[in-house]
């Protein structure tokens, strides 16, 4: 899945891959989507530990450094694990979302804890009032996981300090920290 997308796999070839036969493949899943489903959840979960853990031992310092810190551990996640990473979140991944029935799986990594810190924060005077902290805690998580599985692709991979330094800066608490004054952009 990693290497030709979900897409690209099927049932045979999994079994194949897996050295046992197409029949124990379906004792243990429906299909391919829930084999699926299983590799995301077991990622997510590890992701979302590696996480908290990052950010619980960042939590007394500076907001710049706690940002920081939750990115280092998603690079270091995809960097120690790139083809569960690619599995995760690649190419196929949001096609991989989509069971055999058609529905959503509903499985991806949780912009929550991002939009309780942004709302916190807005609540503090510390951001911009201007942004929305749903809708800016998605589209960072978004954009970040999108720029990391980019970076795992690229055969020529960019310095990984620059990736981190870059998606740090962008982070909407800190690209969010109050204006001085009105500063009309519409």
């Amino acid at each position: 899945m990693a290497r030709e997308g979900l897409d690209g796999v099927n049932t045979n070839t999994i079994a194949r891959a897996a050295r046992v036969g197409v029949g124990t493949f379906y004792q243990h899943f429906e299909d391919k989507f829930a084999l699926h489903r299983a590799i995301v959840q077991r990622a997510l979960e590890g992701l979302q530990n590696s996480l908290a853990q990052a950010h619980q031992e960042a939590d007394d310092r500076p907001l710049p450094d706690q940002v920081r810190a939750g990115v280092v551990a998603l690079v270091g996640f995809a960097q120690a694990q790139p083809d569960l990473f690619r599995t995760t979140f690649g190419r196929s991944a949001a096609a991989a979302r989509l069971n055999s029935k058609g529905r959503t799986a509903g499985l991806g990594l949780s912009a929550r804890p991002l939009e309780r810190r942004l709302r916190a924060l807005l609540e503090e005077g510390e951001l911009d009032p201007a942004i929305e902290p749903g809708i800016a805690a998605r589209a960072f998580m978004d954009m970040q996981v999108r720029c990391v599985v980019h970076w795992i692709e690229d055969p020529v991979h960019e310095d990984p300090d620059a990736l981190i330094r870059t998606i740090t800066r962008l982070h909407p608490a800190l690209v969010g920290q109050p204006l001085g004054g009105d500063v009309g952009l519409g």
